[in-house]
């Protein structure tokens, strides 16, 4: 390209430019084709058009055409285990797909796996069903589970069964063995009272933790109490329990120790300056006292032991009167000893 006069007239040439992106024109080819030579009326004719491949439709696969005659398969209103056939009965199948030979394309089809239903009655299907489950293997898993393992030693077995299962089992034991009561009691020791005795100071403990810790605040006004009443209540209750786990067992002894050992823990709590506020205080002296009565009269006590028990009797009725029954019962036990 040149700028400027050309040729001897001087006159300009025009330019000439082109797009650097500029889409080249696409050439169509027409080729005819003639099947027979000599017959004219036999020509084909082809045109063929410099399209990307992706505008041109593929043709589709037999299996395709023979999915789309199939149509829509009707879904019926109630499940039923005898198969719906579809209205037109087609009689084209599904192409077998072979392994390939020279010379030969082969079509990749995956055919639709479909639920073929036997023409049984629900019956015979329900029994089937039942078979199978106790074929299957997750039975067989449940049922290894069930086998029981190695038994380890009663000495050792025992240590994980609770009070009622010890109960039950020491029971069935001395019934189908009568003969063993009588060496039974005498191997059956006094119960524990160390562990009743550290439950009872753990919830005494937790009674003073929940009073407030400042100087300058009463640790027995109704603030104070209302901090403490919940632990309070606790306290009252696992006394009344380790009391009545005493009377069932029929442990007499144990029963009146326990009572004047409880007695002292009840002393300790505070003394609150509402009288309302000390109803759980003078229910736990109230019930101690009578169960230590009760203990009283169901041994047969020696003259020592008596004098030792009125002695701790006496120091427990300055704290309340509902120790005096006591103290009467046992000098008048001791009168008559006398």
């Amino acid at each position: 390209m040149a700028e400027g006069n050309g040729g001897a007239t001087g006159e300009p040439v025009a330019h000439r430019t082109r797009g650097a992106l500029e889409e080249l024109p696409r050439s169509t080819t027409i080729t005819l084709h003639q099947t027979s030579p000599g017959n004219v009326d036999n020509l084909t004719w082809s045109a063929t058009v410099n399209l990307p491949s992706s505008y041109l439709s593929p043709t589709p696969s037999p299996d395709e055409l023979i999915i789309r005659e199939r149509g829509r398969r009707s879904l019926p209103i109630e499940w039923s285990p005898i198969p719906i056939e579809s209205p037109i009965k087609r009689t084209d199948k599904t192409p077998i797909k072979r392994s390939p030979t020279k010379g030969l394309i082969v079509l990749r089809s995956s055919p639709r796996k479909r639920l073929q239903l036997s023409d049984a009655s629900p019956k015979e299907i329900l029994e089937s069903r039942q078979r199978m489950m106790q074929m299957s293997p997750i039975l067989k898993k449940c049922r290894s589970l069930t086998v029981s393992p190695a038994q380890s030693p009663p000495e050792v077995a025992i240590k994980g069964l609770s009070q009622n299962q010890l109960v039950e089992v020491l029971s069935h034991v001395l019934n189908r063995h009568p003969e063993l009561k009588d060496e039974v009691s005498d191997i059956l020791p006094q119960p524990d009272l160390k562990e009743m005795e550290e439950k009872l100071n753990l919830q005494k403990k937790c009674v003073f933790k929940s009073l407030p810790i400042s100087r300058l605040t009463s640790k027995t006004d109704s603030p104070a109490y209302n901090k403490a009443a919940p632990h309070l209540a606790s306290f009252k209750r696992t006394l009344l329990e380790q009391c009545n786990q005493l009377v069932e067992a029929e442990q007499w002894v144990s029963l009146v120790d326990y009572s004047l050992l409880a007695w002292s823990y009840v002393r300790a709590t505070p003394i609150w300056d509402s009288q309302q506020h000390n109803s759980c205080r003078r229910t736990c002296f109230k019930t101690l006292a009578q169960h230590c009565l009760q203990g009283l009269k169901k041994v047969n006590w020696l003259p020592e032991r008596l004098e030792s028990l009125l002695k701790k009797v006496e120091q427990c009725r300055s704290d309340h009167d509902e120790m005096q029954p006591c103290v009467d019962y046992l000098r008048t036990v001791l009168s008559n000893q006398v």
